[in-house]
């Protein structure tokens, strides 16, 4: 109690992790080969589209070299690029749920070699 208040109530075995615990993954247990953990997949029929434009810039060609360029002291003219008004972002193929999925996996428990029931945990030794 701290100020006459209840400031925990429980178990000291149960709610903290102060003893091992009494059941461990199998370690002898190993996932199947053909077990699907993905629960979505890409979609084996969706293809990108012919007229799809990932480009985000192009080069423009209404652009001409301007009349006072000197390729000497200002180096090769290249035109500028500008927006692609056909862009249309990168393209990514549709998701589904993945008909093969069977959860996520987990080994089975078997009881802890190593686990000690400590009854008197929260006793203090007398002195």
């Amino acid at each position: 109690e701290i100020y006459e208040e209840k400031s925990y109530e429980g178990s000291l075995k149960e709610d903290w992790e102060m003893l091992a615990a009494k059941e461990i993954s199998d370690p002898d247990d190993k996932k199947p080969s053909d077990w699907v953990d993905d629960s979505m997949m890409d979609d084996p029929e969706d293809k990108k589209p012919a007229d799809w434009v990932e480009e985000k810039r192009m080069v423009d060609t209404d652009a001409k070299k301007p009349d006072d360029w000197d390729d000497e002291e200002d180096g090769e003219w290249e035109a500028p690029t500008k927006d692609n008004p056909g862009y249309k972002g990168d393209w990514s193929v549709k998701r589904i749920s993945n008909p093969g999925y069977k959860g996520f996996w987990e080994a089975k428990k078997i009881a802890n070699p190593e686990y000690v029931d400590e009854e008197a945990l929260s006793r203090m030794p007398s002195s």
